[in-house]
């Protein structure tokens, strides 16, 4: 199975990671943050900001593999408060208007001062 990093414009801002990796047919997208990762600034106060800078973060890196967001087949959202859940997937939901990925979502401390964590899985065939 060919593997290989996906290169995407403004890497992590000193993170020892691949934005994303092709391993046959799917993307897989490291976990991301609310983060300028040209700056290294939070991007957002809410929630909501957060969960859509997360979210375009996540279509701008598999639109370089390719592909877009309606391609993810799964994701894993890490919140720093599970209380926020419904104002995230209010949110989420429209990033996925016509399907809905398969998606685990849990309560977790993260490295840094932010609302969460998304990282995603995308079937995109070669052509």
């Amino acid at each position: 199975m060919d593997k290989f990093e996906v290169i995407t414009a403004g890497g992590p801002v000193n993170v020892p990671l691949s934005p994303a990796l092709r391993a046959g047919d799917y993307i897989f997208v490291s976990g991301q943050v609310p983060v300028n990762p040209e700056t290294g600034e939070i991007i957002g106060r809410t929630v909501e900001e957060q969960t859509e800078a997360v979210l375009k973060r996540i279509d701008t890196i598999l639109q370089a593999a390719g592909c877009s967001l309606k391609d993810v087949v799964k994701t894993s959202v890490f919140m720093t408060d599970i209380k926020q859940f419904d104002r995230m997937n209010a949110t989420y939901r429209t990033f996925f208007p016509h399907h809905l990925p398969a998606r685990s979502c849990i309560e977790i401390k993260l490295a840094i001062d932010v609302a969460l964590e998304i990282e995603a899985i995308a079937y995109a065939p070669r052509k």
